[in-house]
């Protein structure tokens, strides 16, 4: 069984703030974000994100996962926060997705014979370009870069509690803050419209974004920082900013 067993999922209404990224994060390939996260349905993200934490969460001293190649059982991924009657569902699409594949088939126990349990494991692909276009996606790329430290609470809290289109909002804007690096360093906040977080994200409709911020931003997953401003002069418009909610003192 996998060390992350431990893991507990505290209630989204006592959430105070992610927690500084010194130790607990997951260096998270960044295609969670750009091809899974928008494009797959909320058992898959959840499925993804679960693997994605059992097999980068846990860190030595000198902060390099202890293993990247952690096989978990069917009953394992019962505790990704998915029903049982759509966890098969959300397994076959995300091994068709290319993030999972399975290692070890499971087979019935028989007169004579032991059974055998299934065994499966993110896919990790072979190109040495990073791609994001779906049908062209065979596993999250191996190569050095294009990952980023996303805190463990995202995984362990907002994932498995919260709805497809606060997770994606969220996600958003981690990806566009700690998610991203330039030759500046990572930025603590960015601009992002109502219709940039809708077209990264693949939010079907505004009503729907604009609720999924609202409740990000009442719980403390995200804080405004800045309203922006329409004006029918795009020269005068400006988006609204928004950063990661940190713990006090992070």
């Amino acid at each position: 069984m996998p060390e992350s067993s431990s893991v507990t999922q505290p209630a989204a209404e006592s959430f105070r703030g992610f927690e500084p990224i010194d130790a607990n994060y997951v260096y998270c390939p960044n295609q969670f974000f750009d091809v899974c996260l928008p494009h797959y349905s909320r058992g898959v993200v959840r499925l993804v994100a679960f693997m994605l934490r059992q097999t980068l969460g846990f860190r030595d001293e000198h902060g390099n996962p202890i293993r990247q190649d952690v096989s978990l059982s069917y009953a394992d991924l019962t505790r990704a926060g998915i029903s049982r009657g759509a966890i098969r569902k959300a397994l076959n699409d995300a091994i068709a997705g290319g993030f999972v594949e399975c290692v070890q088939a499971g087979k019935a126990k028989a007169t004579g014979t032991d059974g055998q349990t299934a065994q499966y494991r993110l896919r990790w692909g072979t190109e040495e370009s990073y791609i994001k276009d779906t049908r062209a996606f065979r596993g999250f790329y191996a190569g050095v870069g294009n990952r980023s430290p996303i805190p463990n609470a995202f995984f362990d809290t907002v994932v498995p509690s919260e709805t497809l289109a606060v997770v994606k909002v969220v996600g958003a804007v981690l990806r566009f803050t700690v998610g991203y690096e330039n030759q500046f360093g990572r930025p603590s906040q960015a601009p992002l419209s109502y219709s940039y977080i809708q077209r990264y994200a693949k939010i079907g409709d505004r009503t729907t974004i604009a609720h999924a911020i609202k409740h990000a931003t009442h719980l403390g997953y995200i804080r405004r920082v800045d309203e922006g401003q329409f004006n029918s002069d795009e020269r005068r418009r400006r988006p609204a900013t928004y950063a990661v909610k940190w713990l006090d003192g992070a």
